[in-house]
């Protein structure tokens, strides 16, 4: 164990971790939950749940923000909604919240996965081309109409 975690924090310690973490990046309440918890782990529930709590009231932890965030930095990244979907919610972030924030994106999935494919193989498919452009845009978190989409878009071999 390292020495910062040995002993426990005062109340502006920890509040002074979790500006320094929210000034570096935007997290879910369940990630700096997790976050302060690992660091601290003797430290009592109610303090962490109370200080998160407290973040949450002042708006300087949100889980709309986080999302918003984490959605926009990953389709830059040219991931599909499923991953993103999914990795939201390992990061304890809400069905609705992380639903609202895909939906305000509703034609842009076809046109980033034609995009992502363009950038990969500019010009027609043949056949074996289009079964590995079409796995690798499935595990990218596109779904199989927007997959489809795209490939037919490239263009016939």
């Amino acid at each position: 164990m390292n020495e910062d975690s040995a002993q426990q924090p005062s109340a502006g310690e920890l509040r002074a971790y979790a500006y320094r973490l929210l000034g570096r990046r935007e997290y879910s309440v369940y990630e700096l939950d997790q976050r302060l918890r690992r660091k601290w782990p003797d430290l009592e529930s109610a303090v962490i749940d109370d200080l998160v709590e407290g973040l949450a009231e002042e708006n300087l932890l949100s889980d709309e923000r986080f999302a918003e965030s984490y959605v926009r930095s990953t389709i830059q990244r040219h991931q599909g909604p499923l991953k993103i979907r999914a990795a939201l919610r390992a990061k304890g972030v809400a069905d609705a919240v992380i639903s609202g924030e895909l939906d305000r994106r509703p034609g842009q999935w076809t046109d980033l996965a034609a995009e992502w494919l363009q950038r990969q193989h500019p010009g027609p498919l043949d056949f074996d081309a289009r079964t590995k452009f079409y796995r690798r845009l499935v595990n990218r978190g596109f779904t199989h109409d927007q997959a489809m989409d795209a490939l037919n878009r490239s263009g016939d071999p």
